[in-house]
């Protein structure tokens, strides 16, 4: 099997096992990031985020962000394939997703098709591990809003900073 990153393994797991897209983004942004945004990774986050917008039904903004997927593989080709990942598949996949979108249909999971397929029996082998089903099809609506949950005191904070700051300017 291709040596693949660890934050990448898991990236799949949550992708095609718990359908947590939003840890998926988390996951791979932390990765991107310590691999100078390197944009294989880029590709990963944008399209975790348009599967994580579609689930809530925001199509518009899952829309764009499935067209800059495309665009990801158009300008590197092979991007997805390096990774184990059927990238015309996803091309295919993609394309429909953003007519399904288009015609308002309901959501379904998105699968990413592997081609390694060592890279697959590692991913189920990790999911079994975690008790957690690969390719599962479950749609857990607790999901669905995960970014809510998340504790963002410290950029409320800075926003408040920044309003006051902005009101003393304005005073003087």
């Amino acid at each position: 099997m291709h040596h693949y990153p660890e934050p990448y393994l898991d990236f799949l797991i949550h992708f095609n096992g718990t359908r947590d897209y939003f840890e998926c983004h988390e996951i791979m942004e932390e990765h991107w990031i310590e691999t100078e945004r390197d944009p294989k990774w880029l590709t990963l986050i944008q399209l975790a985020v348009a599967v994580y917008h579609e689930r809530q039904k925001n199509r518009k903004g899952s829309n764009r962000l499935y067209r800059k997927v495309l665009e990801h593989i158009a300008n590197s080709p092979g991007v997805l394939d390096s990774l184990g990942i059927d990238e015309k598949k996803v091309i295919y996949f993609v394309e429909e997703r953003i007519q399904r979108n288009l015609d308002e249909q309901s959501f379904e999971n998105f699968n990413l098709p592997l081609t390694d397929t060592r890279l697959e029996k590692a991913c189920i082998e990790k999911c079994d591990k975690l008790q957690v089903e690969w390719l599962s099809n479950t749609i857990d609506d607790d999901l669905t809003f995960r970014h809510r949950l998340r504790d963002r005191s410290d950029v409320i904070e800075e926003r408040e900073k920044s309003k006051r700051k902005k009101a003393k300017q304005r005073d003087r």
